[in-house]
């Protein structure tokens, strides 16, 4: 009878011990509050290239005599086409994203989510955005905004995408806006420090005649500049061309690349006062 007790004693605890453990697991199902990507992963700043409407004793690159500023004005030219369409496309997401630091995530253990909402404040007007993370698995997070406008546009998605876990790298899709369908812009980004990344934007808007263009900016290790932009021009009504820019925002000096445009393979650069120079060997 002793023995008995024993062992319907021992086969309880043993009950007790796989309840509990299974209670453990269920509740550590739930994943930590997901970690954004860095700021500098979706921006419209393609860093201080005088083109991008900093002002320069010498005036815009716009206002630049072709003739002896006209390396400059090659690169500055297609620096502002691809700072147009951010400017354009990014300006409410960009700000419905930043101000994601501010807030706090709500786990939603029925959809197994993560959910931060809140308002911000876009040339005057007052949006509400809601942001969901969902661990696709242990590496990586998928991501999608909604804005709601009062009146004009109730939880539209802006913008979807994709991170790893620990930050290091990611992809964004940007839509075209309420008043129209599809995505306008990728940004695949990798990160080079706590807020540096390297960000390649690419043009999937399929009713555009440049259509799978892309500019590539980010920081540089080449001799002499401190940033770089690698721009593929694909067209449907002209030839494509590629261009490669090399630029110092301390003294203003650049160099490009473009052997479509230049007839050339060889670099051709610009100093410090935007005028045409032999570029040093």
């Amino acid at each position: 009878m002793k023995t008995l007790k024993l062992k319907l004693a021992s086969t309880l605890l043993g009950v007790l011990v796989v309840f509990t453990a299974c209670s453990d697991d269920d509740g550590s199902q739930n994943p930590s509050s997901p970690e954004l990507p860095p700021e500098a992963s979706m921006s419209a700043n393609l860093g201080n290239f005088p083109s991008n409407g900093e002002s320069s004793g010498n005036g815009s690159a716009a206002n630049l005599e072709q003739n002896e500023h006209s390396n400059f004005a090659f690169a500055a030219t297609n620096v502002v086409f691809w700072q147009t369409i951010l400017n354009v496309q990014l300006a409410i997401p960009v700000a419905a994203f930043h101000e994601a630091f501010n807030h706090s995530f709500e786990y939603l253990p029925e959809q197994a989510k993560w959910r931060s909402e809140y308002t911000v404040q876009v040339n005057n007007q007052s949006i509400t955005a809601t942001l969901y993370a969902e661990y696709n698995n242990a590496d990586q997070i998928e991501w999608e905004m909604y804005l709601t406008a009062p009146g004009q546009f109730e939880d539209y998605l802006w913008f979807r995408g994709e991170s790893q876990t620990d930050g290091s790298g990611g992809t964004w899709y940007l839509s075209k806006g309420p008043a129209q369908s599809g995505e306008v812009l990728s940004i695949t980004w990798d990160r080079q420090g706590e807020n540096v990344v390297n960000a390649i934007y690419t043009l999937v808007d399929e009713q555009s005649e440049r259509n799978g263009s892309y500019i590539e900016y980010g920081v540089t290790t080449e001799s002499g500049y401190t940033h770089f932009y690698d721009i593929s021009i694909v067209s449907e009504t002209e030839a494509d061309y590629d261009v490669l820019i090399y630029y110092n925002e301390d003294t203003q000096e650049g160099t490009v690349r473009s052997e479509a445009h230049f007839e050339t393979s060889t670099f051709i650069c610009w100093d410090s006062d935007f005028q045409n120079t032999a570029c040093e060997q």
